[in-house]
């Protein structure tokens, strides 16, 4: 039989994981809006489709670049440079860090490279399909006049002789082409979010002093902890009970590159160059970012001042009675972080699915009444 005590422990080990993992995700994802994280790798993903050189491919200058000043989307006379140039792309953005969209529709992808294939002055009545061809053909964008790439090229032609030349065609072939590399993007911005979230648990550990090391020894002496850690994680179970499907929501909202609607769908026509729609729309983007980034940090505020600050309480977290006078206690409280950081990377939703499952398993655990106790002892 599983003993008890041991799965106390464990579940008191994992809801602390779970309330620090949930503190973790809300500043990572106040850095993510600060930044512009979204942007940056749905950058990252428009300049692989439409370059042939990946300057991502070091996982250093990955990293860093989500923490760089948004550049202009590309070398000059590059394809990518021209596409974020587009008046359509352009005002979708915003100033300073967050110059570039985080999220565009598939519409809006597809008519920006038709536009960029066929000109900006093209007048009506003019056989789109022709100018099309001689972009392909002289593999130079008529707007901008941006050397298309060697591959880009290929897949361009490839997708326009399967549309048989017709554009509505060429258009949906496009957008199959951008909802498929903006799956590929979800995947690397969870990948660099995990990355980030270590290094945003470190400093929580190290910052609470929440030392993976020191609570299993807490845990494993005194039993009415362990008690009490259970009842808290039950407590919050039944205050929580649909944070499983939050978080699911959250992380597919957080990882989502590819818009179901876009700004462009207010505006008629090219009145996008007009400087007051711009200006709207940046300030627009900027109140949106504000309000997200209030609400992050209201909830940041609310779980320390609830149910963190009773975690600590009960734990004797901090730094008050921390002895640094043994090099030893230091090196293994330094393991003790790490390990806590490692946990906190794995994720709120992973941390709030686990609780459930052991919640579950030792319900399922009879415990010893005090007749099995005496029986035993006879």
């Amino acid at each position: 039989m599983l003993n008890s005590s041991i799965l106390d422990i464990v579940i008191g080990l994992i809801f602390i994981y779970l309330l620090y993992s949930l503190l973790a995700t809300i500043i990572q994802e106040v850095i993510a809006s600060q930044f512009a994280f979204r942007a940056k790798i749905l950058e990252r993903a428009v300049f692989r489709m439409l370059e042939d050189e990946n300057k991502f491919a070091s996982k250093f200058r990955s990293i860093s670049y989500l923490f760089k000043k948004s550049g202009n989307g590309g070398a000059k006379n590059s394809m990518t440079y021209e596409y974020y140039k587009h008046p359509l792309i352009l005002f979708l953005g915003e100033s300073d860090c967050r110059g570039k969209p985080a999220y565009i529709n598939k519409e809006t992808f597809s008519k920006v490279i038709v536009d960029l294939l066929r000109g900006k002055d093209v007048a009506p009545g003019d056989d789109i399909k022709l100018l099309i061809q001689k972009s392909l053909n002289d593999q130079t964008t008529s707007w901008g006049n941006a050397k298309i790439s060697d591959q880009t090229l290929s897949y361009l032609k490839s997708i326009w002789a399967d549309a048989n030349g017709d554009v509505g065609k060429f258009k949906h072939h496009l957008e199959n082409w951008f909802e498929e590399t903006m799956d590929r993007a979800s995947t690397w911005y969870k990948k660099h979010v995990q990355f980030v979230l270590f290094f945003v648990g470190l400093a929580i550990s190290i910052v609470f002093n929440v030392d993976t090391l020191k609570i299993i020894e807490r845990l494993e002496k005194d039993p009415k902890l362990r008690e009490q850690l259970v009842q808290q994680a039950e407590a919050f179970q039944e205050a929580h009970p649909d944070l499983d499907k939050k978080l699911l929501i959250q992380e597919t909202e957080n990882n989502k590159f590819l818009a179901q609607y876009s700004k462009n769908e207010l505006i008629a026509n090219d009145s996008l160059q007009d400087k007051k729609l711009s200006d709207s729309l940046e300030l627009a983007n900027y109140q949106a970012l504000k309000a997200k980034r209030d609400n992050l940090l209201e909830q940041a505020n609310t779980l320390i001042k609830t149910d963190i600050k009773n975690v600590h309480h009960s734990l004797g977290l901090g730094w008050e009675s921390y002895d640094s006078s043994s090099f030893r206690n230091i090196f293994y409280s330094v393991i003790g972080w790490m390990v806590t950081a490692l946990a906190l990377s794995l994720g709120a939703p992973f941390g709030f699915d686990l609780l459930n499952k052991l919640m579950k398993l030792r319900g399922s655990v009879a415990t010893p009444t005090s007749d099995d106790k005496e029986k035993k002892q006879g």
